[in-house]
């Protein structure tokens, strides 16, 4: 064997005693996982300086001893939001099952909330979830549509803002009204946001008094007042500072020259009410991508079905559906 060979040879078995030993290495200091898996909840949306309790759940530490529980939440809190809780103690060597309060501030704006479940000679376990902190109203999370200048009414402490459209006049927000209809990821703090989403059946009788459903005809002719253009219609609004309405040709520049502001909160499906006569397992689509409403026609050889007028971003058109009368989901905007 030539010296060449055998240096070759040499180098490879000693490269394959590294490897194998690097892996038994690696083996020998595997740590061990706690059991179970971190639980938590919080909505997924909240209003400014609201109080949470966070308590968690879920893992067990394999010998009955203590977990110790870590938590962040970011953009960064104060160093006293940020809480460390060891083997079953808090910080005054108390019991505590790890139970996490903190206030949101004022700020509009997505935070992270972090959990760590954690023991000694244990790998950590985490969870991490996200909640947005909302204000209602106008020129709060939703701004840009110039509804402040507006001649308006008052509903339950509700502001809408209203135009005149074909000797109609409009409301240029969704309705709001809490007593029916499905609250936005059922998150009643989104109401006065992104306003409620509701049946049909519910639709026809949520407008304020002496206002109305608008027929799916005051809707044409709402647009052809615009020269039958979407753009017209829609609001360029931000929620918490992020552009809603993506921006694609077919469309063109946002105006909102109508007034109406509408903007893009999709729509519902609201499957049944619980116990409580809640919508809790409505599941809710087409965010930042349609506009769904309601018009006052139902669907004449078809029974339980009703027509609602939508927009989506990249059509130019102000598109016709019908639905379900009782588990779909639409806002509603009424005129007098």
């Amino acid at each position: 064997m030539s010296h060449r060979k055998l240096n070759i040879l040499i180098f490879a078995i000693a490269f394959s005693i590294c490897i194998i030993s690097c892996k038994k290495d690696e083996e020998a200091t595997v740590t061990p996982s706690l059991s179970g898996t971190l639980s938590f909840s919080i909505p997924e949306y909240v209003s400014q300086n609201t109080t949470w309790t966070i308590t968690p759940s879920g893992v067990i530490h394999p010998d009955g001893e203590g977990i110790g529980y870590y938590w962040k939440v970011t953009p960064t809190k104060p160093a006293a939001d940020t809480t460390r809780f060891e083997n079953g103690l808090d910080q005054n060597g108390k019991p505590s099952d790890g139970s996490f309060t903190f206030t949101f501030s004022d700020t509009l704006q997505t935070c992270t909330i972090s959990g760590y479940a954690f023991a000694k000679g244990y790998s950590y376990t985490s969870k991490s979830v996200k909640c947005t902190v909302v204000k209602g109203g106008i020129d709060n999370s939703i701004t840009n549509l110039g509804l402040a200048d507006k001649p308006s009414i008052t509903v339950d402490g509700i502001v809408y803002p209203y135009v005149t459209i074909g000797g109609l006049d409009w409301l240029c927000r969704n309705i709001a009204d809490k007593s029916a209809g499905a609250s936005y990821k059922n998150c009643e703090v989104m109401n006065d946001v992104f306003g409620v989403y509701y049946s049909f059946e519910e639709a026809q009788t949520i407008c304020p008094e002496g206002w109305r459903l608008p027929t799916d005809a005051e809707w044409v002719a709402a647009l052809e007042a615009h020269d039958n253009k979407i753009a017209q219609l829609m609001g360029k609004a931000y929620f918490n500072d992020n552009n809603m309405w993506e921006y694609w040709p077919k469309v063109g520049d946002i105006t909102n020259t109508s007034g109406l502001s509408i903007i893009p909160v999709g729509y519902a499906m609201l499957s049944g009410k619980n116990s409580d006569g809640y919508y809790s397992n409505a599941q809710f689509n087409g965010l930042n991508e349609y506009a769904a409403f309601w018009t006052a026609d139902s669907v004449a050889d078809e029974e339980g079905m009703s027509y609602y007028r939508y927009i989506i971003c990249d059509q130019p058109e102000l598109q016709l559906g019908k639905a379900d009368t009782k588990t779909f989901g639409a806002n509603v905007r009424c005129v007098r």
